[in-house]
């Protein structure tokens, strides 16, 4: 995990992460999964899939959205994606997928 600022956080999932223990234990009003490329496509799924739910559960005091770096995509593209949505406030249970251009 690597801090953003004071009060967003963003979280790395990596195979074999439970993106619900990462996301509940995280602190800061905002936090954003970065969502890796290497996971299965179960695994996949199911981190995409929960972002919603947890960020109904931290509503209102905390936004969680998540970036899918796809295989072939720029780091710098899935930094953007991130630094877009700590600026987007009123943002969260949203899931931006960054492919290869």
């Amino acid at each position: 995990m690597s801090a953003i600022a004071a009060d967003a956080m963003r979280l790395t999932l990596e195979p074999g992460d439970d993106v619900a223990a990462l996301v509940r234990g995280a602190i800061g009003d905002s936090r954003v999964v970065a969502i890796a490329a290497t996971l299965d496509v179960l695994a996949m799924a199911q981190a995409r899939a929960a972002i919603g739910p947890l960020a109904i559960e931290l509503a209102p005091a905390t936004r969680v959205n998540a970036v899918v770096q796809t295989a072939g995509a720029e780091p710098a593209d899935v930094d953007a994606a991130v630094a877009f949505l700590e600026a987007a406030r009123s943002t969260t249970g949203q899931v931006i997928e960054i492919r290869q251009r």
